[in-house]
């Protein structure tokens, strides 16, 4: 094999590294939104378990907390072996739009005093915490709605993907 031949093999496999890891990457860019959302309730039910945790109420983030880290588990997962099928992703946002639902709910009763001691019971606060719940819940459904698309592969990161993949068959092709 001659000097110009090695050249030509060793820049035809960096391309082809290249071209491999800017797809690697754009099918986990898929998934941008569900993770940082997914860390961003962990976190929140982390706070929420450590303010809470000499009372009966640390069940509920911890349970969501537990249901979290399978969906996290799941995610790391997707940059080794590509799916669009998040199962335990879908079970924990789900999940926690119920629980943002019932502590909405509790907003309304007695109960808000006990899920919430570490806020002032004041008709102001209530308030405050109805409307971060309900933006909450606003996010986890548009997260809902990405993970119904990926799964169906309608998402507009699925197009750009494809798109790119046949930019480079036709790029081989000549």
């Amino acid at each position: 094999m001659t000097l110009k031949s090695k050249e030509r093999t060793s820049e035809t496999s960096i391309e082809k590294n290249r071209q491999d890891m800017s797809l690697k990457s754009m099918q986990f860019n898929r998934f941008m939104l569900i993770r940082y959302a997914t860390a961003f309730f962990f976190f929140v039910n982390l706070y929420w378990a450590l303010i809470m945790r000499h009372t009966w109420v640390v069940a509920l983030p911890l349970l969501l907390i537990v249901i979290t880290s399978l969906a996290i588990i799941e995610q790391i997962k997707l940059f080794g072996q590509h799916s669009n099928q998040l199962r335990f992703s879908k079970i924990y946002f789900r999940s926690q739009i119920v629980a943002n639902a019932m502590l909405i709910i509790s907003t309304m009763t007695p109960l808000f005093s006990s899920l919430f001691q570490f806020i002032n019971n004041t008709w102001q606060n209530r308030v405050i915490v109805l409307f971060l719940l309900l933006l909450g819940i606003l996010l986890l459904l548009v997260v809902n709605k990405r993970l119904n698309l990926i799964s169906v592969d309608q998402d507009k990161y699925y197009a750009r993907l494809i798109a790119y993949q046949n930019s480079l068959t036709n790029k081989e092709m000549k």
